[in-house]
């Protein structure tokens, strides 16, 4: 008895793995020989290329579990019928128009993986998926009254929702002493209905860039606004892109790819200062710690910038909170971009163009939403139907791929996703005296004259040399 059951046990699994090896590899094989499909003598000949090996199609090709027979050599040389169908037992399962069996791999299905199980059952992991086809239907539903087209982006395929939420958003909601921080109230002025701080101080206000999947949105959001406002103030004196990767290395109480909090962000930046992107390029990742808090650009041994007499790292000063939508406003107007909390659900990570607001395409996982930061860069109106619906521009971190070339607009005036409730901004410490080098020599007086030997660099001379 024992042995009839290992026995049917044992034709169950050759038939599902003929089955298997099949399915993969259809062939033709021995039936694409126009001579001699079936040799009768072992020859190198009757090797046919399968994958990146050889299978046989000679009678000694069939050794038992070390055969290397092709696919179609049972049906072709031994007229045994083909296996084209699942196996007819109950080992075989149907998963999405896809059949397999306890003895395959389990099959991907977005985010979750789902196995066969020995009585032909499925099963799968439940998984909250970033997108899937689901959410997308709904949006596609509610465009007309949501006011914004969602997109499917293949970049979030194959990953959970809480995935996501931690390694493609990253800012810690505040605590509340941090709320309660200093607060900038601007003097009231004349403000425009619409406002681009990238039309009105072009080429100082750096497009999105990519944090990638690395919940760093902490470090980019804030380097990326101190490198406009460097740029806005100096007036393109010092336009430079400021390291995210130094606060994801070295600043602490931090958690690098796993989150950080804005306000432990600024007290780095205006304690420590910031190094340039060249001198430490964002990797994803949070690595060793390079910069000390006690370096100058020279002995980080980072090039210092080509238009002003400038040795220091770049800091900026204490991050104070804006109040009101006005303020915002007459913030941007003046100073340039500012930093923004956002609450994200689960939907915005589709949304492709339009104005924004959180939509009922929602599950329970959506009230598990995170927090993100990104920069407001101005505002708008735009008349939808007999109504004229305001909004802000911000600019994401997520690359150029996602929304309106890595922007997105957002309602103004309702603290949609809590967009108003936490907006930050910052006055760069200029360089002393701000002024354009003339010569490439006067940098070398000033670096030499720190009394540092610089490494060779790729952009100056020795000094002293003749060009």
């Amino acid at each position: 008895m024992l042995r009839s059951l290992w026995f049917l046990l044992l034709v169950a699994f050759t038939d599902a793995q003929g089955y298997r090896f099949r399915n993969e590899f259809p062939g033709p094989y021995c039936a694409a020989r126009k001579y001699d499909e079936c040799c009768r003598d072992r020859q190198d000949g009757c090797a046919q290329p399968i994958s990146t090996t050889l299978c046989y199609c000679d009678e000694f090709c069939d050794r038992g579990e070390h055969g290397d027979c092709c696919p179609d050599y049972e049906e072709v040389c031994l007229g045994m019928p083909a296996t084209t169908s699942p196996p007819d037992n109950t080992f075989a399962c149907l998963h999405k128009k896809r059949y397999f069996t306890p003895y395959d791999p389990p099959i991907v299905d977005n985010c979750n993986t789902c196995k066969c199980n020995m009585d032909g059952s499925v099963s799968c992991t439940e998984n909250v998926c970033l997108v899937d086809d689901e959410i997308l239907t709904q949006l596609q539903h509610l465009e007309r009254s949501v006011g914004w087209t969602a997109s499917n982006y293949s970049e979030w395929w194959g990953r959970t929702y809480d995935e996501g939420k931690v390694l493609r958003l990253g800012t810690f909601q505040p605590k509340r002493p941090t709320k309660a921080m200093k607060r900038l109230t601007n003097k009231g002025g004349v403000l425009p209905s619409q406002f681009d701080a990238s039309e009105y101080w072009p080429g100082l206000v750096g497009e999105a860039r990519d944090q990638g999947w690395c919940g760093s949105s902490w470090a980019v959001s804030t380097a990326a606004m101190s490198s406009d406002r460097f740029a806005i103030k100096s007036k393109g004196h010092e336009k430079v892109q400021l390291a995210p990767q130094q606060m994801l290395a070295c600043a602490v109480r931090q958690q690098g790819c796993h989150g950080g909090h804005l306000d432990s962000a600024w007290q780095y930046v205006r304690k420590v200062g910031l190094v340039n992107e060249e001198c430490y390029p964002y990797i994803a990742a949070k690595n060793v710690c390079k910069i000390r808090n006690s370096d100058t650009l020279i002995t980080a041994n980072c090039e210092p910038p080509a238009t002003v007499n400038r040795t220091e790292k770049y800091r900026m000063g204490p991050a104070v909170l804006l109040n009101n939508e006005t303020d915002i406003m007459m913030e941007i107007k003046e100073g340039g971009t500012v930093q923004a909390l956002l609450r994200v659900y689960r939907d915005f990570f589709s949304y492709k163009r339009g104005i924004y607001r959180h939509s009922a395409a929602a599950t329970p996982a959506d009230e598990r939403a995170a927090y993100h930061s990104v920069r407001l860069i101005g505002w708008g109106e735009e008349l939808v139907g007999y109504a004229r619906v305001k909004y802000w521009i911000a600019i994401n971190s997520w690359g150029q791929w996602w929304g309106e070339n890595g922007r997105f607009r957002i309602l103004r005036g309702s603290n949609e996703c809590e967009i108003e409730s936490y907006v930050l901004a910052s006055k760069p410490y200029l360089n002393e005296n701000v002024r354009e080098v003339g010569k490439v020599g006067q940098l070398q007086e000033l670096i030499v004259g720190t009394g540092y030997a610089p490494y060779p660099s790729r952009r100056y001379p020795p000094y002293g040399s003749s060009s």
